[in-house]
C-alpha cells in the first residue's frame, strides 16, 4: 500500500488519469476518512517544458484554492472540488483536492441520449454562472470535466486552464482541447465568460440533439458558439430561464402521458368489472 505523506494521512488506491501535464490518482484520506483525488506535475513531452508546467501547476494550485470561498448546494454537494493541501517530494509537485463522485458527461452521452438532458443543460449552466459570479473562467470546459450526479447535479473539475477574467497567464498560451477552446484563448488574448460559452455552447448543443427547443433557446446556444467574442453576449440567466422553462412543459407532459396511461387502465379495469356483471347476470 503506497502512502503520501508517511504512514499516517493519504493512501494511494488506483490511477484516475494521464494527461500531457499530470498524472491523477484515487486516494483515501485517513484524517476525514473520505476519497480524495492527488495530481503530480509529470509533464510529458508532448506537455510544457519544465519550468513553465512547474509555473502553470502552481497556478493550478492557486485557482483550486480560490474555488474554496464558493459555496456549494444544501444538500452538501460542491460545484467544485475543494483544495486540501499541496507539496513536493521525491516523485515532484503534487496537491491534493476532494472526490466528486459522479459520471462524467462523456460517458453519460456515449451511452446515448439521456432522458434528463435538459435538467443537466440546466444545471450546467447554473455551475458555470456560479464560477463565473466570482469572476473565474474554467478555460477548458468539455464532457470530460463535467461530473454529474444521479439527480442530475452538475460540478466542474479540472482547473489547470483556469485564471481569471482578464488575467494575463503566458504560459498557459495555445493550451486547450481542440475543438473547445475559443479562438482568442488559442491566440493568447485576454478571457471572460464569454470564452467559456464557446465551449458551453458545443456541450449543450450535442446534449440538446433531439430536444424540443423553444427558437429563442436555440438561438442563444448558436450565438455562444460563435467564433468571435464580441458576437457572444449571451447572459446566461436568460438561457437559464428558458431551459428551467421547457424542463417545467416536459414536466407538465410527462404527467399528462402518466395520467393518460392510467385513465386508460381504469378503463379497460372498468370496462371487465361491468362485463363481468352482467356474465354473472345472464347466468342466474
Amino acid at each position: 500500500m503506497k502512502y503520501l505523506q508517511g504512514r499516517t494521512r493519504f493512501v494511494f488506491t488506483r490511477r484516475l488519469a494521464r494527461t500531457a501535464q499530470s498524472v491523477l490518482y484515487l486516494g483515501y484520506d485517513h484524517l476525514t476518512d473520505q476519497p480524495v483525488v492527488i495530481k503530480f506535475l509529470a509533464p510529458t513531452r508532448q506537455g510544457l517544458p519544465w519550468p513553465k508546467a512547474v509555473r502553470a501547476f502552481l497556478h493550478e494550485i492557486e485557482m483550486v484554492m480560490a474555488l474554496q470561498d464558493i459555496r456549494g448546494r444544501d444538500d452538501g454537494w460542491p460545484y467544485f472540488p475543494r483544495y486540501i493541501t499541496n507539496g513536493r517530494n521525491v516523485k515532484g509537485y503534487y496537491y491534493v483536492q476532494s472526490y466528486i463522485p459522479g459520471q462524467t458527461l462523456a460517458d453519460i452521452l456515449a451511452a446515448g441520449h439521456p432522458s434528463d438532458a435538459v435538467t443537466i443543460a440546466y444545471e450546467l449552466c447554473r455551475t458555470v454562472r456560479i464560477l463565473h459570479a466570482h469572476r473565474i473562467v474554467h478555460g477548458d470546459l468539455h464532457p470530460q470535466n463535467i461530473i454529474v450526479r444521479r439527480d442530475g447535479a452538475v460540478a466542474l473539475v479540472d482547473f489547470g486552464l483556469s485564471r481569471y477574467f482578464y488575467e494575463q497567464v503566458p504560459y498557459l498560451r495555445d493550451m486547450g482541447r481542440p475543438l473547445f477552446t475559443p479562438p482568442e484563448q488559442i491566440v493568447g488574448r485576454p478571457l471572460d465568460e464569454r470564452s467559456d460559452l464557446f465551449a458551453l455552447g458545443l456541450i449543450l448543443a450535442e446534449l440538446l440533439e433531439g430536444e424540443t427547443l423553444p427558437p429563442t433557446t436555440q438561438r442563444l446556444i448558436m450565438h455562444m458558439q460563435r467564433p468571435i467574442i464580441d458576437e457572444r453576449n449571451v447572459h446566461l440567466d436568460d438561457l437559464i430561464t428558458e431551459l428551467a422553462m421547457v424542463e417545467q412543459l416536459q414536466q407538465v407532459q410527462a404527467a399528462h402521458r402518466t395520467l393518460s396511461r392510467w385513465l386508460t387502465v381504469l378503463g379497460i379495469v372498468s370496462t371487465l368489472i361491468i362485463a363481468l356483471f352482467y356474465l354473472g347476470f345472464l347466468l342466474r
